[in-house]
C-alpha cells in the first residue's frame, strides 16, 4: 500500500525525525501527533545523522524529516548520503527562519519539501507530509511509467529484431526458391538447345576431319582447321555441362563413408596440387556415420570445389583444409544463422568443409556465384557452369550448398547434407537402400 494511502485508510505512519535538539524534538512530535489525529503515527527520533543512516538501510520508514545543523554532518549531508544510496523515503527539510538558501540546497539535493521552524504549526506539518507524500507518490508512479516503457521499449526493439530476422529468412528462402526455378528453366532449355547444335555440330566436325585428312599439307589451312577443332572442343565441354547440369534424373542414394570418397577425388588430385604449391590440410571425424549420397554426382561436386580451389591459389600456392563433422540443426537456418545454435541439438547433418587461402570472392559477386554461365575465369578456363552443377547436385539431395568469402583472404565453401532426408527424397533412399551400402 502507498505510504500517502496510509493516511486515507488510519494506517499508523512511521517517521524518523532527524533532530539534535531535545526541545525541538518534543514540539516536533507533539505536532505531528496534532495534525494527523487518527492515524496514530510511529514517530522514532536520533540525534545522529549516522545513526539515522543505519535505520534507514534497515528500516522502513514513511517518512523523515531532516534537521539543517546536526553536529557533525549537516542536513544536506545526510541527504545526499540518503539520495546516493538509492533511499526513496519522502524527506522534509528543516530550516531556521531565513534559511531561505539552504533550502533551496537541500530541494536540489532530494527533499520534497521544506519547512522553517519559525513558522512550525500542526496543520503546517500536517499538509507538507501530505504533500511530500503525494510528490513522493507521483515520483514512483512515473519511475514505474518509465520502467514500463523502457520494457516496452526493449519489447519492441526485440521484436522488431525478430521481424528482421523473419524477414532476412523469407528473402534468402524466395532467392533460394527464385534460384531453383532459375536452374530449372534453364535445365530445360539447355536440354533442348543441346540436343539441336549437336547435331550439326557433329556435321562440322566431321568435315573438318575430312579437310585435315585431304589437305593435310597446307599449312595455312591446317592452323586454321586446328583453330576450328579447337572451338568445336570447346562447344562440346559447353553442351556436356549443359547436358549435365539439366540432368533429371534421381539421385541414386546408397550409404557412402563421406571421408572415403573424399580421399577418392584427392587421390585424383593431389599431386598436381603439391605441383602448384598447395597442400592439403585432413580434418575429418573418422566416427561420422555415413551419409546417403550418389557417389558419382557426390564427386562430381567434391571435384569441382577442389579445382576451384586450386585455381584461387595457383599464383602463389597455399592451403586447402577439408573438413568433415556431424552437426545438429535447424534444417529451415542456414549455416549463417546456426552460429549460435547448439550444434548437439537439432536435426543430424553431415557437414563438409572446403576452405581455401587463395584470393578470395568479391563481395559483388556472392550472389551471382551459383549462377549458370557466371565465372570470374577467362573463357579458356571454365564455363561458368560449375557451380550451378554443384548447387544443383546438392539440391537433389536435400542438401545445402553456401560460401563464405573475404576478397583477398580466401573463400569456404560447406555443404551440408542430411544423414535423413526428408520427403520423395528420403522414401527414395528407402525403397533403393534398405540392404544397400558402399559394400561394408
Amino acid at each position: 500500500m502507498n505510504r500517502e494511502d496510509q493516511i486515507a485508510e488510519n494506517r499508523s505512519l512511521r517517521i524518523l525525525v532527524v533532530e539534535d535538539d531535545e526541545d525541538d524534538v518534543f514540539i516536533i512530535k507533539d505536532l505531528i501527533h496534532e495534525g494527523l489525529t487518527g492515524n496514530s503515527p510511529v514517530v522514532d527520533h536520533t540525534p545522529s545523522s549516522a545513526e539515522a543512516l543505519d535505520r534507514l538501510n534497515k528500516s522502513l520508514y514513511d517518512l523523515c524529516l531532516f534537521d539543517y545543523r546536526l553536529g557533525e554532518v549537516d542536513g544536506i549531508h545526510l541527504l545526499s548520503l540518503v539520495r546516493a544510496r538509492g533511499i526513496e523515503v519522502p524527506i522534509i527539510f528543516l530550516t531556521g527562519h531565513g534559511d531561505q538558501e539552504i533550502a533551496v540546497e537541500a530541494m536540489k539535493a532530494g527533499a520534497n519539501d521544506y519547512l522553517s521552524k519559525g513558522k512550525l504549526s500542526a496543520e503546517a506539518l500536517s499538509h507538507s507530509i501530505r504533500y511530500a507524500m503525494q510528490l513522493h507518490k507521483e515520483a514512483e508512479a512515473r519511475k514505474q511509467a518509465e520502467e514500463k516503457l523502457k520494457r516496452s521499449h526493449a519489447e519492441v526493439t526485440r521484436k522488431n529484431a525478430e521481424l528482421q530476422e523473419s524477414l532476412q529468412k523469407l528473402r534468402e528462402a524466395q532467392n533460394q526458391i527464385l534460384r531453383s526455378e532459375k536452374l530449372a528453366g534453364i535445365g530445360r532449355l539447355a536440354a533442348g538447345v543441346c540436343h539441336e547444335i549437336l547435331n550439326p555440330l557433329n556435321i562440322i566436325s566431321g568435315h573438318v576431319q575430312a579437310l585435315q585428312m585431304e589437305r593435310g599439307d597446307d599449312a595455312s589451312l591446317k592452323e586454321d582447321l586446328v583453330s576450328i577443332m579447337e572451338e568445336i572442343d570447346r562447344i562440346e565441354k559447353i553442351i556436356g555441362g549443359l547436358l549435365k547440369f539439366s540432368r533429371k534424373g534421381d539421385v541414386e542414394l546408397r550409404y557412402t563413408d563421406i571421408n572415403r570418397e573424399l580421399e577418392s577425388v584427392l587421390s585424383l588430385v593431389e599431386k598436381d596440387l603439391l605441383l602448384n604449391d598447395i597442400r592439403v590440410v585432413r580434418r575429418f571425424d573418422l566416427n561420422m556415420d555415413k551419409v546417403l549420397i550418389d557417389t558419382d554426382r557426390m564427386r562430381q561436386v567434391f571435384l569441382n570445389l577442389i579445382n576451384n580451389a586450386k585455381y584461387a591459389m595457383q599464383a602463389s600456392g597455399g592451403t586447402l583444409t577439408l573438413t568433415t563433422r556431424t552437426v545438429h540443426k535447424d534444417r529451415r537456418k542456414s549455416r549463417r544463422d546456426d552460429t549460435s545454435v547448439d550444434e548437439t541439438v537439432g536435426i543430424p547433418f553431415a557437414r563438409i568443409v572446403f576452405s581455401d587461402t587463395g584470393t578470395g570472392i568479391k563481395k559483388e559477386h556472392m550472389d551471382k556465384l551459383f549462377d549458370p554461365f557466371f565465372t570470374t575465369k577467362p573463357e579458356d578456363k571454365g564455363t561458368g557452369l560449375g557451380l550451378s552443377v554443384c548447387y544443383t547436385i546438392i539440391e537433389k539431395h536435400a542438401g545445402a550448398l553456401e560460401v563464405e568469402s573475404e576478397y583477398g583472404h580466401g573463400a569456404t565453401f560447406t555443404i551440408d547434407l542430411p544423414f535423413n532426408p526428408p520427403g520423395e527424397v528420403g522414401q527414395r533412399a528407402v525403397e533403393s537402400n534398405e540392404f544397400d551400402s558402399d559394400g561394408e
